[in-house]
């Protein structure tokens, strides 16, 4: 679990890009994979979790058609170039 850091506040001028240090980011806690929630006047960083294979899977179930995932076969050997056997 990473230490709470104290709050702070930074001011910046929004003339330019802006740019975060990453060891400014460490100490949030904001490491690896980063979300970003933007809305009117704000924009907010939230740590992101690792993606789910199976909660992928399950979103594309039924993209080309209405079957589940489970009916999909993944299980491909790879032959030459552009090859999927």
């Amino acid at each position: 679990m990473t230490p709470m850091v104290k709050e702070r506040e930074i001011e910046i001028s929004a003339e330019g890009n802006l740019v975060i240090d990453r060891k400014l980011l460490e100490e949030a806690g904001l490491g690896g994979r980063l979300r970003l929630l933007i809305h009117d006047g704000e924009i907010r960083i939230l740590s992101e979790a690792a993606s789910d294979p199976e909660r992928i899977l399950e979103e594309l179930a039924g993209c080309l058609g209405e079957e589940p995932a489970t009916e999909y076969d993944f299980n491909l050997e790879i032959g030459g170039l552009y090859e999927a056997r």
